[in-house]
């Protein structure tokens, strides 16, 4: 009997570890960019957003394509989606994640929709089955003068 477990176990492991390396890597907010982030390019595009923030588009397997906003100090102060299927949120949003996923109900707007809006995050999430969308963002990290709005 130990020996299935041990066994099961392992496949477990295995199938896992494929998972994970099988999605591409990408910083999460508050993060700074990695070097994997930025060697991706071949499967995102880089665009200049008001000569403050670089914003890298990166598109996963399930077709929902992830926006990382990102400072001169290679920080990233913003992320958005839309796509067929919910990125991984607690990737995506890395140290905050906790702070979003414990919001109160009073945040969340519907069952399609939930929101968090405190002075140091800002998280907007909406989606139906094959058509999510959303954005997070510091506020207090953004530059000077820089529409959050733009975040899309």
């Amino acid at each position: 009997m130990f020996k299935i477990l041990y066994r099961f176990s392992a496949s477990q492991s295995l199938i896992c570890l494929c998972l994970l390396l099988s999605n591409p890597a990408f910083a999460e907010l508050g993060g700074s960019v990695s070097k994997d982030a930025t060697l991706i390019q071949e499967q995102s595009s880089v665009v200049a957003v008001d000569q403050r923030l670089t914003v890298y588009q990166i598109k996963i397997p399930s077709g929902t394509l992830i926006k990382e906003y990102v400072n001169s100090a290679n920080i990233v102060v913003g992320v958005s989606w839309q796509g067929p299927t919910l990125p991984n949120l607690k990737q995506l949003l890395g140290e905050y994640f906790e702070t979003f996923a414990n919001r109160t109900t009073s945040h969340t707007t519907n069952h399609r929709s939930a929101e968090l809006r405190t002075e140091d995050l800002v998280v907007q999430s909406h989606g139906q089955m094959r058509n999510f969308s959303g954005r997070a963002y510091l506020p207090k990290s953004l530059p000077s003068g820089f529409n959050a709005d733009q975040i899309n």
